[in-house]
This record gives structure tokens, C-alpha cells and sequence, in this order.
């Protein structure tokens, strides 16, 4: 626990504007609701931001994660990055997965109907019941939060929680999901992405080259 700790401390911008951020979107959940607070992030809607929205949104998508992990292990030699980053990807997926079935929350669309909102894109929407969390939000945060533990720089640990934030948000943006999914979903991404390095951090990169010169690594 104390090391899980230190590191956390050793990213304390990070780790403390999300905290800030969690807080915030709490504070708006508890003093409109779900459907107020919902309202209140969704209303305002552009086209170009429509467009930019759903191409964004892509970055909490699985075949995303799994495509930057092989990038950093393959490409970039970034072997214990690529190899945590699936990890926390799979872990935190998995979780997420096991909680959508159990809880029953109905999707924007399913919740107001039969009304049908003027800002909601038909061509994307959907319905169903299971909102809670979302998923897209987890990955993004699980990305960015193992990202923070692989960068040295302050000022690449705020764009990281900001591709993530804007990533949840596009959930609500795109009528996916409320604010408790993203905020829950944010929540099980970084504890989970957290978990993974620390239970990670002591592999060898060496062992993960898994054949190396014509014969298995051992």
C-alpha cells in the first residue's frame, strides 16, 4: 500500500486535478440529478462539435486501446508500457463488463422516452440498459492514468487527464450515457490502471520479448 502510495504522491498534479474533477462532477450530480445534471452537460450542441465529438469519442474505444498498446510494445520498443497498458485495458473492461449487467440503468434515449430530445443524433444514438459505467470513459482514463506513470512531464499528465475528461464527456455530448456512468467509469479506470502498475512495475522488459536472436527468451 505504501508504495502504491509513493507513487501516486510522485504525480500529485495529476492524481489532484482529477480529484478535482470527480469532486465537481459529484457536486452537479448531487445538487441536479441524473436527468438535471444530464440536461445541463447536453443542451448546447454545433454541428462541427457534433462531428468532432464522434470522431473523438473513438479514443475509449477497445479496438483504440488495443491498437496503441501493440503500437508502444511493436513500433516504439515501449515494451512494459504497451504490455501495462493492455493489462489495465483488459482488467478495467473486464470489471466494467461485470457491473453493466447487474445494474439495471436505462441509456439516455430508453430513460426519456417517449420523448424524443431535440439534441440527440439519430444516427448514432443508442438505447438499452446498460449505461452504468461507461465504458468508453473507463478505457480512456486507464490509458491516460498508466500514460502518467510513464511521463516525466507535468504539463503531459494534464493533457493526458484532459483527453480523458473529453473523452467522458462525448458519452454525454452523444447522449450515450449520464454523468454518474462517466464518473464511475473514470473512477474504475484509474484505480484499475493504478493497480496494474503496481502489480507490473517489477517485470523485466526483457522477458517480454518472448523470442529474441531465433530462440524463447527463459
Amino acid at each position: 500500500m505504501n508504495a502504491i502510495i509513493d507513487q501516486i504522491n510522485q504525480r500529485k498534479l495529476f492524481f489532484t486535478a482529477y480529484a478535482v474533477f470527480l469532486a465537481a462532477g459529484l457536486v452537479l450530480l448531487l445538487e441536479k440529478g441524473k436527468a438535471g445534471s444530464f440536461m445541463a452537460l447536453n443542451t448546447f450542441h454545433t454541428p462541427w462539435l457534433d462531428s468532432y465529438f464522434q470522431w473523438h469519442t473513438s479514443l475509449g474505444d477497445g479496438l483504440f486501446a488495443v491498437g496503441l498498446s501493440l503500437l508502444l510494445f511493436v513500433v516504439y520498443k515501449k515494451r512494459k508500457l504497451g504490455f501495462i497498458m493492455l493489462v489495465a485495458y483488459c482488467l478495467t473492461g473486464i470489471v466494467a463488463q461485470v457491473i453493466k449487467p447487474v445494474v439495471h440503468s436505462p441509456r439516455p434515449k430508453a430513460f426519456f422516452y417517449p420523448v424524443h430530445l431535440p439534441f440527440f443524433i439519430d444516427d448514432i444514438i443508442h438505447g438499452g440498459n446498460s449505461s452504468f459505467p461507461s465504458g468508453h470513459t473507463v478505457t480512456a482514463f486507464a490509458l491516460a492514468t498508466v500514460l502518467v506513470f510513464f511521463t516525466a512531464k507535468n504539463w503531459l499528465h494534464i493533457i493526458w487527464l484532459f483527453l480523458a475528461i473529453s473523452v467522458g464527456f462525448s458519452r454525454i455530448y452523444l447522449s450515450q450515457h449520464f454523468l454518474q456512468d462517466v464518473l464511475a467509469g473514470s473512477f474504475i479506470g484509474v484505480l484499475g490502471a493504478v493497480l496494474c502498475v503496481h502489480w507490473c512495475t517489477r517485470i523485466d522488459e526483457q522477458k517480454l520479448l518472448f523470442w529474441k536472436r531465433g530462440r524463447p527468451v527463459s
